[in-house]
């Protein structure tokens, strides 16, 4: 038995290494796409590095695979006067969220993107995405003055978060949960909510009352100060509902900043995925 154990320990041992090295590194894979996809718009050479061949499409204007987002994104990222800036990345074990300012068509007013990635094996595997047409005079995208975004704050910041998804998703207590997580003087990205605390309890009081309003949560990530869920949201019975995306900002463990992008689901789809 004694023999039996050690060989079984240096079989271990041996193979340790060896599963070290085959360790994947989401955060520089991630880092390395959104660079060269968004911020040296080589949509091509991104997608042909980074991309899964099968990858999954949950956009509903596209077919699955790279080769049609390749197709239909190359052209218009090459323009010169196309712009796409990202404000925020945010990754959290598997899944990666870039929150951007997409413009692909100069004389329009653009649109708040949030584009969400799942990696698999060191590639990305799965794409879902909400695009919202930025209202002229807002700017949806802006950003407080803050701090650096404090990795070593994650742990801390994810429990907070799952209470607040928890109270305000499960439970529907939306008093509770912006009275437990969120500052009095939220600063507020949605034009159509006011700043403060206090006016977005009013605004989410009233959807959330709304007769056969629901609100399903498909996926939460929290990276640093920032946090965000993703989910759908139907206001009827009969509403064929919304991909929603929210961003929130952590202080001191508490919700000090909102963005949110709002997407009504179309009645058909290029693809055989839903928009979750």
């Amino acid at each position: 038995m004694k023999r039996l154990a050690l060989l079984a320990s240096l079989a271990l041992a041996s193979t340790a290494p060896v599963l070290l090295a085959k360790s994947v590194d989401n955060r520089s894979i991630v880092t390395s796409f959104v660079d060269r996809f968004y911020g040296k718009r080589d949509v091509a050479v991104a997608f042909a590095a980074f991309v899964a061949p099968d990858y999954i499409q949950h956009n509903p204007g596209l077919p699955d695979g790279p080769k049609a987002a390749v197709e239909a994104l190359g052209a218009m990222f090459a323009r010169p006067d196309s712009r796409f800036e990202v404000t925020h990345l945010l990754i959290d074990g598997d899944l990666a969220l870039v929150h951007l300012f997409g413009q692909g068509k100069p004389g329009t007013p653009g649109a708040a993107v949030a584009d969400l990635y799942r990696l698999k094996d060191g590639k990305v595997a799965e794409h879902w995405d909400v695009l919202q047409p930025i209202e002229p005079g807002s700017d949806p995208l802006a950003m407080a003055s803050a701090g650096p975004a404090g990795k070593d704050m994650t742990a801390q910041n994810r429990v907070a978060f799952s209470g607040f998804i928890k109270m305000l998703f499960d439970r529907g207590d939306v008093d509770g949960a912006y009275r437990r997580f969120v500052a009095p003087d939220l600063i507020q990205h949605n034009s159509r909510m006011g700043q403060g605390r206090d006016q977005a309890v009013a605004v989410i009081r009233g959807l959330r009352s709304a007769p056969g309003a629901r609100f399903d949560v498909q996926r939460i990530l929290v990276d640093g100060n920032l946090a965000a869920v993703h989910y759908r949201g139907q206001l009827s019975a009969n509403d064929r509902g919304a991909a929603i995306v929210e961003i929130f900002r952590f202080h001191d463990g508490m919700i000090v900043e909102h963005w949110d992008m709002f997407q009504p689901m179309p009645q058909n789809s290029r693809n055989a995925h839903p928009m979750f």
